[in-house]
């Protein structure tokens, strides 16, 4: 008799019920009210930790009047009082509510193997606990938890504060567990932990975002709910079916650790151990050191789990720290170089054709080198492939084009040909020779890399790599045992490289006998004997040792250079800290490339003062006296070719 007098008193006074009876939901699921100009309204909820379980909702709807209970800012609970036909709602009473905490949404059961939630599922074994409607999903502020498994409801108790184990008598405070139907229809009990003693007892894996957070568009960890950690997504993780608990929180600025490009394995104990390609050995962290994690990534085409690693590590080496910013000044003066020879007309003859195209080429191998080495932890497999095969290419054109200009040179002032001769008259079919083997041949030999790359036809030990350790071919660092850099870069440009020191010393014997001559015919006659025709040879070999100083001391620079590139292609200067250093000096006098070419083909008078002439809010420096003299002279040596040449 008194329980229905009870009831009754309840109706009358529409006193709202919390547990038990459920109250009716002022607005729809998935809705909480807001206030807006003094006004309360439905809204959605954007808070997808907080969730409800109603039955009645949308109480608002109905133009009756009563009460309802509701969501409201700071996620408060209150009962508002409604007057259906005026619409007129306010704030009745503010309630001190525990949310139910559910490790996942509603309508999500637990999957205990990936620690997420799966969609569907029978969650009836819950309803035993559901003290009231509101819930709050996962543990977020948790850094490591660990879940156990109950295949009874009646082995625990929920109180007010807090959660009971029955069998034991271990007791845990509210907001420090969460509980959950499994997919196998069983219940899972989620904890925090209150330190790293929990992973002596059982494998701990980390995890980058907290609970219930992936990344999206990026390093940034958002609320998914749904996704944990899928240990099979990986082939570097030892026992991926065993049990384990998680450490949450690594944050954002990780790069994903390719395990084609890096050579790590986590072993059963949750202990991360990753080969240093510095020390040739293999580095033990602990379970507890944040040197890896694991998350779901979604952003563009990568929609998967993966393991990220904090950017220190792995380092990237200090050779290539350094020597990025030399490439990229060496990318600076090869633009200004590139841009002084398409402003000047008279500088594109045939030598400043080709000197152009080196400078091209070699702009863009310093480029894609610079490129990779700023985004080498960052770049996808097939981002990282294409950019080696363009960084081969680009870099056999930089040689190539530098072999044409020793031929060049040989052919036009190491043979007997003079400077009236066919040879001026033929130089775009010269030109054109050159390109198409400048240019062609290194595409079509790329080309050939790029097929026996793609099938399995050379043996291993020759099969060419690129991208799996390095955006470039690999070497017999990163690949053991395998010479394809050998054969397909060090064979090719070494012989080029021979031939344009035999080159060198044709022109140079050449240039020396026919200088010999000369001074035997001064000795013959007197100085103001000379006639027009010698001082015109005179010149003309004068330009030639002038043009020959130049190509060699570029020739001298990248001889250097490709020298220790064949060294360092055979031998790891990563060995020792001296011969680290030694790689990291003339590593970076190789990229100064651009820096050399500037100075010793743009930083010349004649070519300050022919800009001026092209920009006249430049203006020329002022010659020296000496300087003006040796102008005039050579005015007369144009003066009398004219002369000469008047009939």
């Amino acid at each position: 008799m008194k329980q229905e007098i009870t009831f009754l008193i309840i109706l009358l006074f529409n006193i709202p019920l919390i547990s038990g009876n459920r109250h009716v939901k002022c607005c729809k699921s998935n809705q909480r009210i807001i206030e807006q100009n003094s006004a309360y309204k439905c809204d959605n909820n954007t808070n997808k930790r907080i969730q409800d379980n109603f039955k009645n909702t949308n109480f608002l709807s109905s133009n009756s009047t009563g009460t309802c209970i509701e969501l409201y800012s700071d996620n408060k609970v209150a009962i508002f009082s409604v007057d259906g036909p005026i619409k007129n709602i306010s704030i009745k009473q503010n309630i001190e509510l525990e949310y139910f905490p559910k490790c996942c949404p509603v309508g999500y059961t637990y999957n205990t193997t990936l620690h997420s939630c799966t969609n569907g599922g029978n969650s009836d074994i819950l309803n035993k606990f559901l003290k009231n409607d509101f819930i709050e999903i996962g543990l977020v502020k948790c850094e490591i938890i660990s879940d156990e498994i109950s295949n009874s409801a009646d082995d625990i108790r929920i109180n007010e504060n807090q959660i009971t184990f029955l069998k034991d008598g271990r007791t845990i405070q509210n907001g420090r567990y969460c509980i959950d139907a499994t997919s196998d229809k069983k219940l899972v009990i989620r904890t925090c932990e209150e330190n790293s003693e929990i992973c002596k007892k059982i494998r701990c894996i980390h995890k980058c975002c907290n609970d219930g957070q992936s990344f999206i568009n990026g390093p940034n960890c958002v609320d998914t709910l749904r996704y944990g950690v899928n240990l099979h997504a990986s082939n570097s993780i030892e026992e991926p079916d065993e049990p384990f608990a998680i450490i949450h929180g690594f944050g954002s600025g990780l790069y994903v650790l390719n395990e084609n490009k890096y050579n790590f394995t986590v072993d059963k104990s949750g202990a991360y151990i990753s080969y240093q390609n510095k020390t040739e050995s293999f580095k033990y962290h602990s379970v507890l050191e944040r040197s890896y994690c694991m998350e779901y990534a979604q952003k563009g085409e990568m929609n998967k789990y993966a393991l990220f690693a904090e950017p220190s590590k792995p380092k990237l080496e200090t050779k290539f720290a350094v020597t990025r910013w030399v490439k990229i000044l060496s990318c600076i003066f090869l633009i200004l170089t590139i841009c002084v020879y398409l402003l000047l007309p008279k500088m594109r003859n045939l030598f400043g054709k080709i000197l152009l195209s080196y400078s091209v080429s070699t702009l863009l191998f310093f480029f894609l080198l610079s490129f990779s080495q700023f985004y080498y932890n960052t770049t996808s497999n097939e981002v990282c492939r294409i950019m080696g095969f363009s960084s081969v290419l680009a870099s056999i054109w930089s040689f190539t084009w530098l072999h044409i200009m020793c031929i060049d040179i040989w052919f036009s002032f190491g043979t007997p040909r003079t400077l009236t001769g066919p040879l001026q008259k033929n130089e775009w079919k010269r030109f054109i020779q050159y390109s198409l083997y400048g240019w062609l041949l290194p595409a079509l030999w790329v080309l050939m890399i790029v097929l026996f790359n793609i099938t399995s036809i050379l043996p291993n030990r020759i099969h060419p790599y690129v991208g799996n350790f390095k955006c470039y071919l690999e070497n017999n660092d990163t690949q053991p045992g395998n010479y394809a850099y050998l054969l397909f870069i060090t064979l090719p440009l070494l012989v080029q490289q021979i031939i344009n020191s035999i080159l060198f010393i044709k022109t140079i014997m050449y240039c020396l006998k026919v200088k010999a001559e000369i001074e035997k015919m001064n000795d013959a006659r007197k100085q103001t004997d000379y006639n027009a025709g010698k001082e015109r040879s005179q010149e003309y070999y004068n330009v030639i040792f002038c043009r020959l100083g130049l190509i060699m001391k570029l020739a001298v620079i990248m001889g250097v250079s490709f020298l220790f590139e064949t060294i360092s292609s055979m031998y790891n200067f990563q060995k020792y800290t001296v011969t680290s250093y030694i790689e990291v000096v003339w590593d970076t006098i190789n990229c100064l490339q651009g820096v050399f070419i500037f100075i010793i083909f743009i930083c010349k008078k004649k070519v300050y003062d022919s800009i001026c002439e092209r920009i006249p809010i430049l203006k020329p420096r002022k010659t020296s006296v000496s300087s003006s003299a040796t102008t005039q002279v050579s005015m007369h040596h144009i003066e009398d070719n004219k002369r000469e040449k008047t009939p």
